[in-house]
């Protein structure tokens, strides 16, 4: 279970910045066809590492200044 603690000094600004999330690749299926299987796979596994670390630094800026990421993770 987690548990909460004061935060005792509030950690600078650009340490409170949501996470940016970037327009990901074109959906051309011309383009995909033409990207190697493997290729591919570990494109889609970047992908999925970058959105859970953006996912966990919004949780960790919300639990220190709540709501500030509450929008930034619904696309």
């Amino acid at each position: 279970m987690p548990v909460a603690v004061p935060v005792k000094d509030t950690p600078p600004a650009e340490l409170l910045t949501c996470a940016e999330r970037p327009d990901g690749l074109p959906e051309d299926p011309q383009l995909v066809a033409q990207m190697p299987t493997r290729l591919r796979a570990g494109v889609i596994r970047l992908a999925q590492a970058y959105a859970a670390i953006a996912a966990r630094l919004d949780r960790l800026i919300d639990w220190i200044a709540p709501g500030s990421c509450a929008a930034a993770g619904k696309d």
